[in-house]
């Protein structure tokens, strides 16, 4: 090892002095310490619900340190901010010395590409786009491609250039292998967005994973100088890594080996943004001297919380075979209640917290989990009406705000001068006598002189086409911006706090009587000042790529006092004593689309009702609705098949679904399913037909008993999965 420099050689000798590492230790299973102890090659964490994880992570870290490794050469990685500031107290809790990397994989992307992007055309002050610049970006490079933005909406095309960025195709990749019309046309309005987010030296959420994977694939040096100096690599959340994560992985940690994954492919659920769940239970194909340990205790929940979960989750295909071994009692039974309606859900629900609440429950320790945000409007109805106290988490919301927007796009600016999507914002957050035509001219001006639209305000004198008076309020317009950018590096919210009162914005809200505005602007500068104190060197640059990475979980405030209110996505990596899931129909969850789309998609849908179970630590309570109005039309409803899966009887149910699913499974490494002894069957290709979707061919038979799957692949062009019980599929000989 190298010798370290004075400064932290005097760390470690205080750290060595006071840190015990038998308290670092203390308490932990047999399987966590080997986890925390183990030292040089490649680690796989196979890690239960609520089976201390994190606590591993930072036990480990802090391991590593006491035993003589430098804070600096440690990168751990998860996938919340959230998250990596827990992580960060734990690790600084142990006493060891700070220094290690810990963050998101976008946090790291940033930096590294802020470090090492120059080669590669990436400006250290480049912007992040969030969803509605992307829009805005994806807009333009449709209407500059003159096709229809009905045949190739701007929605659309993202997700397309979503999902080839994170297979690490970059536009000349994609285009080389196209041939036909459609093809070729979405190749153009990629390379157009491309080049409308080069003109702003911007990059989008996708981009700092791919720009990224792809700096050090082309440059040798650049990944060899970061494996050199992250010497080990931490990664929480395996299980939701795309592609172009993977590759940074093992990227980071090709030279040494010194990579630890801690994950679960049980709970993978983020498949519809690019998530893998190969990369996990590839592992150790590509690190063939790997140790694997397997965290099965799990400290969260009763005992018949996790025999349910345990058992619904035996359905998929797609794992590493585990059981959850339960280390608290036997506690309540799951319970699952029939509603008529969602507003009879919704009451039944409200009543039920209300007696919990009148028992002394807190509130912030009960939560409703449903699948789609559209759901919580009946719950948040009822809560009103028997005021129950409750937030709803989604906080990206908040940042969508149109004046927390205006407000962003001026301090963008003042950080990346080039970028023009912050300067249209910016220029027209309040009236200032500055029109439609005069933008026109003046990016007609910025285009013929290969100027950023702030460059050109600056030599607007020279735009004769656009009148003095308004030449000479361009020209104030970009002398703000020119004064504020060399206070960049003073802290955040001193910043803000100046830009919010100077630029006007402040008196043209307060003029407008929009004392809301006002205030969430305040609440954003007050988020600012909390970032300054808890921030080594903060800077407005570090604070706006802290928000722009802001995800819905980081939202969610544990001592709020109030009931959560949240999708299952949102859910994962949080924990209560009484959960509620809402929605339990076919169709509902799961969800339609992964209905249609086949196996792995309704495998997905399993995890995310078992991620939402193993979140109650003390009861949790399951429901459906016979009736359900979904887009406007009042519905009968179908019983989810997950619901039989756990053991539930249903109103029509055989009576031997219990008793079959009572027999103990066959279990192997990647399939444990029960058997079928009474349940229709159906063989691949046999013809059936259907009293609404016509005639078809079986493309699949998923064997689950009386909640049987079976995927048709109809004459209409339609693929579906359904259950076999309700289907009525008749056979055609």
């Amino acid at each position: 090892m190298r010798t370290l420099p004075p400064r932290e050689k005097q760390q470690f000798e205080t750290a060595k002095k006071t840190v015990n590492p038998e308290k670092i230790l203390q308490g932990l299973t047999e399987s966590q310490r080997q986890a925390v102890l183990h030292r040089e090659g490649p680690l796989l964490v196979l890690a239960g619900p609520g089976s201390g994880k994190t606590r591993v992570i930072t036990c480990r870290i802090a391991m590593l340190i006491y035993s003589g490794v430098r804070p600096s050469r440690i990168c751990a990685i998860t996938f919340t901010n959230k998250a990596a500031e827990e992580m960060r107290q734990r690790v600084l809790t142990s006493g060891v010395p700070a220094g290690s990397h810990i963050s998101t994989f976008h946090s790291l992307c940033v930096r590294i590409l802020r470090q090492y992007g120059q080669p590669a055309g990436i400006e250290p002050t480049f912007s992040i786009y969030d969803e509605s610049d992307q829009i805005r970006c994806m807009k333009e490079a449709v209407a500059a491609c003159g096709v229809s933005s009905s045949n190739f909406s701007p929605a659309r095309m993202l997700h397309m250039v979503s999902r080839l960025k994170n297979d690490l195709e970059d536009e000349q990749a994609f285009a080389a292998r196209v041939e036909d019309y459609f093809g070729r046309t979405v190749s153009s309005i990629y390379a157009k967005y491309q080049e409308i987010l080069r003109r702003n030296q911007a990059l989008d959420f996708d981009d700092l994973l791919m720009r990224t994977a792809l700096l050090m694939r082309d440059f040798p040096q650049i990944r060899q100088e970061l494996s050199g100096h992250f010497r080990y690599l931490l990664i929480d959340e395996y299980q939701d890594t795309n592609h172009a994560q993977y590759q940074i992985a093992r990227g980071m940690a090709a030279d040494h080996g010194n990579i630890c994954v801690t994950g679960d492919p049980d709970q993978s659920i983020y498949r519809w943004r690019g998530a893998d769940i190969g990369n996990i239970l590839a592992f150790e194909r590509d690190w063939p001297n790997a140790v694997v340990i397997k965290l099965e205790e799990n400290f969260r929940s009763t005992a018949n919380i996790l025999r349910k979960a345990d058992r619904l989750i035996a359905g998929n295909r797609q794992r590493k075979a585990k059981i959850l071994i339960p280390t608290r009692s036997e506690g309540e039974e799951v319970r699952i209640c029939t509603c008529e309606d969602e507003n009879e859900e919704a009451e039944h629900l409200a009543s039920e917290i209300a007696e919990l609440l009148r028992k002394g429950a807190d509130p912030q320790e009960i939560a409703v989990f449903y699948r789609v945000n559209a759901m919580s409007r009946a719950v948040e109805e009822a809560f009103i009406r028997r005021q129950i106290p409750y937030q709803v988490i989604r906080g990206v919301e908040f940042y969508a705000r149109k004046e927390i927007k205006d407000f962003l796009s001026y301090l963008k600016l003042i950080v990346n001068p080039a970028d023009d999507v912050a300067f249209l914002r910016a220029v027209a957050s309040r009236s200032r006598g500055i029109g439609d035509k005069t933008i026109q001219r003046l990016q007609e001006f910025a285009s013929a002189n290969r100027l950023s639209l702030l460059e050109a305000a600056r030599h607007a004198k020279r735009i004769e086409t656009i009148p003095a008076g308004t030449r000479d309020r361009l020209v104030d317009f970009a002398g703000f911006f020119e004064r504020f950018r060399q206070e960049t590096e003073q802290e955040a919210s001193v910043l803000m706090d100046c830009v919010f009162a100077e630029s006007g914005l402040a008196d043209a809200l307060k003029a407008a009587g929009d004392e809301e505005a006002v205030d969430n602007i305040n609440e954003l500068i007050n988020a600012a000042a909390e970032y300054d104190r808890n921030t080594e060197n903060p800077s407005l640059a570090d604070y706006l790529q802290t928000i722009a990475l802001y995800s819905d979980t980081d939202a969610f405030d544990p001592n709020a006092g109030r009931v959560s209110l949240m999708t299952l996505h949102a859910a994962k990596g949080l924990e209560f004593s009484h959960v509620f899931i809402i929605g339990l129909e076919e169709g509902m969850l799961p969800h339609e689309r992964a209905l249609e789309g086949g196996a792995d998609e309704l495998e997905e849908e399993r995890r995310l009702f078992f991620v939402g179970m193993t979140r109650a630590k003390d009861s949790l309570t399951i429901s459906y609705a016979r009736h359900r109005v979904l887009r406007g039309q009042f519905l009968r409803t179908v019983p989810s098949p997950f619901l039989y899966e756990i053991g539930f009887e249903g109103e029509s149910a055989a009576q031997e679904w219990a008793a079959e699913r009572a027999e103990p499974l066959e279990k192997t490494e990647t399939d444990v399913r029960p058997k079928n002894k009474n349940g229709q069957k159906f063989a691949v290709n046999e013809w059936v037909e259907h009293s609404k979707f016509g005639r078809g061919r079986v493309k699949e038979f998923l064997d689950l008993g009386e909640s049987s799957i079976v995927v048709v692949h109809f004459n209409s062009g339609k693929t579906k999965s359904l259950m076999v019980k309700y289907a009525g599929l008749v056979r055609l000989r």
